[in-house]
C-alpha cells in the first residue's frame, strides 16, 4: 500500500480532530503514514494525537540545504510541478519552490508515495508543486474557510491534482462548479465512534426535566468562538425565551469572540444563564456529555462567506447519545434527519428559541428514540474507518 505523507501548515491543532482521527483509521487501512508540517503549533493539542506529534516531521526545523539535496531526486514530470508554480498566485514562488523542494527530500527519505495535504491554501500548493517534481501522486481536502473564505487558486489546484476530497455534498457541488473535470470525492471527516460510545450500556442522565433541574437540564454548546458558530443568534433566542423555561448554557472553547460574546451576554442580562468554561479535551466531552440535555450547534455563515462544512463535534454527540439541535446549513443537512435531530434555519433566532422550547417539551421516550436514531446514523455513516476505507481506495486508484 502506498505511504502516505499528510501535509499540514501546522500540527497537532486542539480544534483539528479531524487530521489526526482520519490519519490514525488510515493505518488501521494498512497505509503508513508520515505527518509532515510546515510549523510547530504552539496552542494546545488533543492528549491522544502526541504520539503523531513525535513523528511528525517539521519543514522549519531544516534548513534550505535539504532542497538542493532534492535537485538530483527530480523527475522528468517536473515541469507539471513548475508550471503550477508560475501559474499559481497564493505563495511566492520562491518560497513556494524552495518548501517543495524539502518535501520532495523528505519524501524520499521517509517512502512517501503519496502527499495528501489537509486545507486547500499552502499545504495543497506545495503538496501538488513537490507531487510534480519528484513523480507522486497527490490530493487535498478542502474544509471551510480555506474554500469559502479566502480561496486560493481553487481551481486550478483543482485540476492539478489526482484528486479532491469535499467533506459534505455542498462542497462537493462547489468543486464541480469550479473545475467540471476535477476528480472529485465525496469523503465525510469521520469520528473514532469506539472512543465517543461513553453512554453504551450506562443510563445517561434523563434529559429533559427542564431547566429547573441544572445539573439535567443545560444545553452545551463546544467549538471555537468565531462567527461561523452561531452564538449571537443563540444568545438572543435564550433572551426570547421565557426565564421560567430558559435553560442554562454552558459554552466549551476559546476565541476571538469570547469578549464580545461576553458583554452580549451581560447587554441581555444572561450573564445566569451562560457560563464560559475554556476549551477542553476531546476526554472532558465523554466524560461529560450525560450531564447535559443536548448539544446546541447552530451554524451559519459568516460575513466573510466563512463557514463550517461538516463539524465533526454534532457527530460526537451523536456517537454519545447526546440530543443535537443545529441548523439546515452545509454538511449538518446531510448528517442530521427529521428522525434523528432538531434543526432550524440559520440565523432565525425567533426559530431557534421555539425549538428550543419544543425540545424540553418533548418526552423522554420521543428523546430516547431521537438519539438512538442518530447513533445509528453515525456508526453507519460517519464511521471514520468507514470513511478511511473510500480515502485508502482513492488513493489506491491514483497511484
Amino acid at each position: 500500500m502506498n505511504k502516505i505523507g499528510y501535509i499540514l501548515s501546522s500540527f497537532p491543532v486542539l480544534s483539528e480532530t479531524f487530521v489526526s482521527t482520519e490519519m490514525r483509521a488510515m493505518e488501521r487501512c494498512g497505509h503508513e503514514i508520515q505527518p509532515i508540517a510546515f510549523n510547530h503549533h504552539d496552542g494546545q493539542y488533543q492528549s491522544h494525537d502526541g504520539s503523531l506529534k513525535a513523528r511528525t516531521i517539521y519543514l522549519c526545523d531544516h534548513s534550505n540545504v535539504i532542497a538542493l539535496k532534492a535537485i538530483p531526486l527530480l523527475k522528468s514530470s517536473l515541469f507539471k510541478g513548475l508550471k503550477f508554480a508560475l501559474c499559481q498566485r497564493g505563495i511566492p514562488i520562491k518560497s513556494l519552490i524552495g518548501n517543495a523542494l524539502k518535501l520532495v527530500y523528505i519524501a524520499q527519505k521517509t517512502g512517501c508515495t503519496h502527499f495528501h495535504a489537509h486545507f486547500s491554501q499552502a499545504a495543497a500548493a506545495t503538496a501538488i508543486v513537490a507531487a510534480r517534481l519528484c513523480g507522486v501522486t497527490v490530493s487535498f481536502v478542502g474544509h471551510g474557510h480555506d474554500i469559502y473564505a479566502s480561496p486560493q487558486d481553487l481551481s486550478l489546484k483543482l485540476k492539478s491534482v489526482d484528486f479532491a476530497v469535499a467533506v459534505c455534498l455542498d462542497m462537493a457541488h462547489h468543486f464541480k462548479s469550479l473545475a467540471p473535470q476535477a476528480n472529485t470525492s465525496l469523503i465525510y471527516c469521520g469520528v473514532e465512534t469506539g472512543r465517543f460510545n461513553s453512554f453504551r450500556g450506562q443510563q445517561p442522565d434523563q434529559h429533559c426535566l427542564g431547566p429547573q433541574k441544572t445539573n439535567t437540564g443545560k444545553l452545551l454548546f463546544i467549538g471555537r468562538l468565531s462567527e461561523t458558530k452561531g452564538l449571537f443568534t443563540l444568545f438572543n433566542a435564550l433572551h426570547l425565551i421565557d426565564r421560567n423555561l430558559r435553560p442554562t448554557l454552558d459554552i466549551v472553547g476559546d476565541g476571538v469572540l469570547r469578549g464580545a460574546l461576553k458583554k452580549h451576554a451581560v447587554e441581555l442580562g444572561l450573564t445566569a444563564y451562560i457560563n464560559f468554561l475554556g476549551t477542553k479535551q476531546s476526554t472532558w466531552l465523554i466524560e461529560n456529555a450525560r450531564h447535559y440535555a443536548g448539544l446546541v450547534a447552530p451554524f451559519e455563515m459568516a460575513d466573510s462567506g466563512d463557514r463550517d462544512s461538516g463539524p465533526v463535534v454534532i457527530k460526537e454527540a451523536m456517537a454519545l447519545r447526546l440530543p443535537v439541535i443545529t441548523t439546515y446549513f452545509m454538511g449538518c443537512k446531510e448528517m442530521l434527519t427529521l428522525e434523528s435531530g432538531l434543526r432550524v434555519q440559520p440565523k432565525d433566532e425567533a426559530g431557534l428559541a421555539q425549538i428550543i422550547t419544543r425540545f424540553y417539551a418533548m418526552s423522554t421516550a420521543e428523546v430516547d428514540t431521537m438519539v438512538e436514531n442518530a447513533y445509528e446514523r453515525v456508526n453507519s455513516h460517519y464511521c471514520a474507518d468507514l470513511q478511511a476505507t473510500c480515502l485508502s481506495a482513492m488513493v489506491e486508484m491514483a497511484s
